[in-house]
């Protein structure tokens, strides 16, 4: 489950393995092999990966396992894994099973006041929509 979250980490953030390794200051092999489960990262390398996907660290440690009936198909609002921290204003929560997947679903609250500092530019297809409140956004330069 690791090496599967931290590759699709990386290519939903239309990253390389090359710009991975660089940023870490290891090597691609060792990203790669990460990435396949054939190499374990340590305590601080799963930090350095949190930090340069903008994640907690704690996305990384095991989680609850499923009944067998459900697991890759229901993930129960005590099992979702979170995806941000009430600093930053924005908390994500994942509703689809896993990372992985060609589709992936998650539930993202916004703290009243807040904004993203930076623009988030992703090489997927989103949609949403408001429970409650205002929402401001800007999309290819229109608001």
């Amino acid at each position: 489950m690791l090496a599967g979250d931290i590759r699709a980490l990386r290519k939903a953030r239309g990253l390389t393995l090359s710009e991975i390794a660089l940023k870490l200051g290891r090597s691609v092999g060792w990203v790669s092999q990460v990435e396949r489960g054939l190499s374990v990262p340590s305590v601080g390398d799963l930090r350095a990966f949190a930090d340069l996907f903008d994640v907690p660290i704690s996305l990384f440690f095991s989680h609850d396992v499923p009944a067998e009936e459900e697991r890759g198909v229901i993930v129960r609002a005590g099992r979702r894994r979170v995806l941000g921290t009430s600093e930053t204003g924005l908390v994500e929560e994942l509703l689809s099973p896993d990372l992985g997947g060609s589709f992936e679903v998650v539930r993202s609250v916004f703290a009243p006041g807040a904004e993203m500092k930076a623009a988030a530019l992703r090489p997927t297809e989103e949609a949403g929509y408001i429970v409650s409140g205002l929402f401001d956004i800007e999309i290819a330069g229109v608001w």
